[in-house]
């Protein structure tokens, strides 16, 4: 007899499920005739999401916030356009960006981005902990604080990164030719960028521009440069945009205009016409629109960089130096909205002269030319020089740089089974014993990006 109702039960089951099977097929079936006709109106749309969002709220196993859950929908509106650089700010994040652009926090100097759905480095700023600790452009973030980084948000993983100044940072990082995770451990500081940075070479009597980002005192900064240089009747001008991630179009246009005397320089063009502009260059702003120019980029060049950039190679007004840029060619409008919200919406992209969109892209230099690195050897013994504290201690007595200290600093890496290459040698070693020292922009023995750029010129 409990046989007979266990096997009745069975198909009083198996049969409500095939009839709840059936009915959800025939649901979806009507629902997917209508989606794939274009059938679905958007207040069947509208309706759908209040009922999704009514089951939610009342049956799901755990109480839910209503806040929480609309900010949520938000953020996954925005993340179907499948575009990293708009998104969703709450007021925290909000918070957060209006604090980053008054520059005044504890942070690592880093532009960072997401491609390809993984955090990525654009570029670390000079002479900030991100560049002294060695991230290079193109590095992908895979953990903050050993928490992964897979589906954060850009302002989550940028609040992650910054904090009170002299406190330290754990990033894992993925790079390219490397097969183990790198480990960082980075000490935050105020970052206080000198955005231009000049000086005359005086082997070649050419004037180097440093510009490291493009804010609103760029263009007078470069202005008085110049000025500066041609009462020294200088042969010609490197302008430096290596490392530099961008920043105002406004600031890049103006640039741009100091050594281009008429044509485009760059046009924005987005889904409503009437918003479209050609940013063209005014004669009397070009005081530089003689003088010999060369251009260095690298793979940390983006944004505003690669707008200047552009605008020089089409025009053929100068000569460009170094590696692809980085191929970042869009504008985002920061928008505020109720209950200090903002989103990030990206609403034009740019394009060079000729009319080329280099966004993901990037721009191939007139002489490729690769700057030094470390051999793959050096790069797996730098940790155990880093841990075992061996340079801060090298140069905690010897206090210059020169073939005594060199010489003597690979004898001590040489004690300690850590030989590297003549070239890591010297460039660690003076990179560290002139952290602290006030030095020239530029690095003759080094650079030989800088140092092809001075050929040209010459």
């Amino acid at each position: 007899m409990r046989q007979k109702q266990t096997t009745e039960l069975k198909k009083n089951i198996i049969g409500l499920s095939i009839g709840i099977f059936l009915i959800s097929l025939g649901t979806w079936g009507q629902l997917q005739g209508k989606a794939e006709s274009g059938g679905i109106s958007e207040p069947e749309l509208n309706e759908l999401f209040h009922s999704v969002l009514h089951h939610v709220k009342n049956d799901y196993v755990e109480e839910t916030q209503a806040k929480e859950l609309w900010f949520g929908a938000i953020k996954g509106l925005l993340a179907s356009l499948d575009d990293a650089h708009t998104r969703f700010m709450t007021p925290d994040e909000f918070n957060e960006l209006q604090v980053e652009t008054s520059g005044k926090f504890g942070g690592l100097g880093i532009e960072i981005s997401i491609r390809d759905g993984v955090l990525t480095v654009v570029s670390p700023i000079e002479d900030t902990p991100a560049m002294r600790a060695g991230l290079q452009p193109g590095d992908k973030i895979i953990e903050i604080e050993k928490k992964s980084t897979r589906d954060m948000s850009l302002t989550d993983a940028v609040s992650r990164l910054r904090g009170d100044p002299g406190t330290s940072v754990n990033i894992s990082i993925a790079r390219e030719g490397e097969d183990e995770i790198l480990y960082f451990d980075i000490v935050r500081e105020i970052i206080k960028i000198k955005i231009v940075e000049s000086a005359i070479v005086p082997s070649s009597n050419v004037g180097y521009i440093k510009l490291k980002q493009f804010s609103k005192t760029s263009t007078e900064e470069i202005r008085e440069a110049i000025t500066e240089f041609k009462q020294k009747n200088i042969k010609g001008i490197v302008l430096d945009l290596r490392w530099n991630p961008g920043g105002l179009l406004s600031a890049a246009n103006e640039v741009a205009n100091l050594f281009i005397k008429e044509g485009v320089i760059v046009s924005t063009r987005g889904r409503r016409k009437g918003q479209d502009k050609i940013f063209t260059a005014i004669e009397s702003n070009a005081i530089a629109g003689d003088l010999p120019l060369v251009i260095l980029v690298n793979h940390g060049s983006a944004s505003a960089s690669e707008i200047v950039t552009g605008a020089v190679k089409d025009h053929k007004r100068g000569k460009v130096v170094g590696t692809k840029t980085f191929g970042k060619g869009s504008v985002q409008n920061v928008i505020p909205l109720p209950h200090n919200t903002a989103i990030a919406l990206t609403i034009q992209k740019y394009y060079t002269p000729s009319g080329v969109s280099i966004h993901k892209k990037g721009i191939e230099p007139d002489y490729e030319v690769k700057s030094l690195d470390f051999t793959k050897e050096d790069k797996k013994k730098l940790k155990d020089i880093r841990d075992q504290k061996i340079l801060s201690d090298f140069t905690k007595t010897h206090k210059d740089y020169n073939e005594n200290s060199v010489a003597e600093y690979k004898k001590v890496l040489k004690e300690k089974n850590l030989e590297v290459s003549d070239f890591t040698a010297r460039f660690l070693l003076k990179q560290e014993i002139n952290r602290y020292k006030k030095r020239n922009p530029y690095d003759l023995e080094f650079d030989v990006q800088l140092k092809k750029a001075l050929e040209l010129l010459n």
